[in-house]
Formats: structure tokens, C-alpha cells, sequence
């Protein structure tokens, strides 16, 4: 694992599984193991991909829990054999395969060798567009398969240019993999909602507010809101922690900031030549990119009006 660098495509983000956090943990090291671009070599059902205990400790264990890991490891394999996975495809289809079509455990070596299914490959695989990315090591302190799976979400809307995201709360079931389970919103809200918000926001580089929708006719509620910007964005947020979309185009529009930043690399021709396409490209850069803005003294919220005392 060279950069634990993890690509997958957006409907393979996007679709329903089960699994426990040990298992996506594994997946996730193998998956970091495929050089997914378009001209990397040929990857066939029959290329394997070894892992082993010591370098999944050194990513998701502490010193204390290292000494589970090698059990850990035995029983995600096993049970990983077993996933499904459902994509959703265009004209109302489903595609229902597996993760992986084999699984060598060797105890001796202390090491896993995983075959993926042919089905799913083209979803990890000479990738060109609509992909997801991210390094292991942005997931390593997620104790929680929701807090995993909600992560590779955000990710996977911000690269769409999407900041916020509404859903009812069979859909957001849907997606994150558990369908028929917590039924009660209360117990969905707190085992899975606010557990996952909570450990994103303490854990990787994400912050993400909520908002609940109570059904119009009767008690309850029927679906959610969810916001999200980087951390590196706070000084740009509201009083409701939520980012404010008032400053960003403050900013956009401020002269001074054209001029500084209008050979950003992230600027197509039009965006580099045409003012209007400047500030719309802008919008999303700051939003998706904002560590990219590192000219000295010439930090995002240096492009704020002053505020006078």
C-alpha cells in the first residue's frame, strides 16, 4: 500500500450493503491496493490482492487492540465472503452480486488474499469520471460502520459538487445499508444518525449539521437534511455551524480575490478568461477544494469585508 489511496465509483458508493466495520475495514485495504485509473493494467477476476494483519493494525488498531487483530481479520474474511451488494443501474435496474468471489486466509503468514467478483470490478477499475476518492487514513479513527459509510457519502456528494442532500428516511435507511432495521426514529437517530454525524465531525476532516422534517399529517418524522463543508471552511459558517453560501459569494466577488487567484489549477479556460465562469466555478472549488487557497497572507477569510467595532 503505497498511498492507501481509495477509488470507487459513485454508484458503487451510492449502493446498499451490510456489513460490520472490521469487514469494510478489509475491504477498503484491498480495494487501496487497485491502481484504479484508466490506463493502469488490466485487473481480472483472477488478480488476487494480499493483506496482512500487521498492515491493517498499523491503520484501524491502537497499541492496545493490536492484539485483536489477527482474530479480527479471520472473522471479517469469513463473513465478507458471504456480502451482497445491490447497484442501482439506469432504466429502474438492480445489479445484486457479491464483493469478492474468494477468500485465502492463511493463518501462518497471518495474512488475507482477496478475489474480487467480476461484476463489481468495473466499479473499482479503470475509473475516468463520477469517482469517489479517499486515503485510509481518513477513515482509521471510525469506530462505526455508519460513521464509515456516511463519510464515503459526504465524500462521494461533495465530489458531485453537492453540499447539502435531502432524503426521506427510508431512502437514507436505504443507503446506509439498513433497510428494515431501526424502525423508531428515535432509535435510528440515536444508534445510527447521531452516532455517525458525531464521530465524522470529531474524527476526519468533514463537519455536518442535520435537520429533521416531521411528517405533515400527524406526529413523527419522515426524513432529514444533511450539510457538510470541510473543517477548513469554519471561519465561513453561520450561526447555525452550517456553511454560509453568502460568504462564499462574497468572496467570489470580492476583486481582489479574482486577481489572486484566477490562475487557480482547478480553473477550466472559460474560468481563467471569463468573469462570470470565474465566480460560478469558484463557488464549488472553495467548497470542495479549500486547502487549495494557500498563497500566503491570502488565506479565504482574508476576502471578507472588515467588521467594524
Amino acid at each position: 500500500m503505497e498511498n492507501n489511496l481509495v477509488v470507487q465509483s459513485n454508484e458503487l458508493v451510492l449502493a446498499a450493503y451490510t456489513m460490520t466495520t472490521k469487514e469494510k475495514q478489509l475491504l477498503l485495504t484491498c480495494i487501496s491496493r487497485i491502481d484504479s485509473r484508466p490506463d493502469a493494467p488490466n485487473i481480472t477476476k483472477q488478480t488476487k490482492f494480499t493483506v496482512t494483519v500487521e498492515e491493517v493494525a498499523k491503520i484501524f488498531y491502537t497499541d492496545s487492540t493490536k492484539k485483536n487483530a489477527f482474530r479480527d481479520l479471520e472473522q471479517a474474511s469469513n463473513r465478507l465472503f458471504d456480502r451482497e451488494v445491490l447497484i442501482a443501474l439506469e432504466d429502474n435496474k438492480t445489479l445484486r452480486t457479491r464483493f469478492v468471489s474468494g477468500v485465502l486466509y492463511d493463518p501462518n503468514g497471518e495474512q488475507i488474499t482477496i478475489t474480487f467478483a467480476e461484476d463489481v470490478l468495473p466499479y473499482l477499475t479503470q475509473l475516468k469520471a463520477n469517482f469517489t476518492k479517499y486515503r485510509l487514513m481518513e477513515v482509521s479513527e471510525l469506530s462505526s460502520i455508519h460513521s464509515m459509510r456516511l463519510y464515503e457519502l459526504i465524500v462521494c456528494w461533495v465530489g458531485q459538487y453537492q453540499y447539502t442532500q435531502s432524503m426521506d428516511l427510508d431512502d437514507f435507511r436505504y443507503v446506509m445499508g439498513i433497510k428494515g432495521k431501526y424502525k423508531q426514529f428515535g432509535q435510528l437517530r440515536e444508534r445510527v444518525i447521531e452516532t455517525a454525524i458525531d464521530e465524522v465531525n470529531e474524527s476526519t476532516n468533514y463537519k455536518i449539521t442535520v435537520e429533521y422534517h416531521k411528517k405533515s399529517r400527524g406526529k413523527g418524522y419522515e426524513g432529514l437534511t444533511l450539510k457538510f463543508h470541510r473543517k477548513t471552511l469554519d471561519k465561513l459558517t453561520s450561526a447555525d455551524g452550517t456553511l454560509s453560501q453568502a460568504t462564499i459569494q462574497s468572496i467570489v466577488d470580492n476583486v481582489q480575490f479574482m486577481n489572486d487567484y484566477n490562475n487557480h489549477p482547478s480553473l477550466s479556460y472559460d474560468g481563467k478568461m471569463q468573469t462570470d465562469a470565474f465566480k460560478r466555478e469558484m463557488i464549488n472549488i472553495i467548497q470542495r477544494e479549500p486547502e487549495s487557497f494557500n498563497k500566503p497572507n491570502k488565506a479565504l477569510e482574508s476576502y471578507l469585508p472588515k467588521i467594524k467595532h
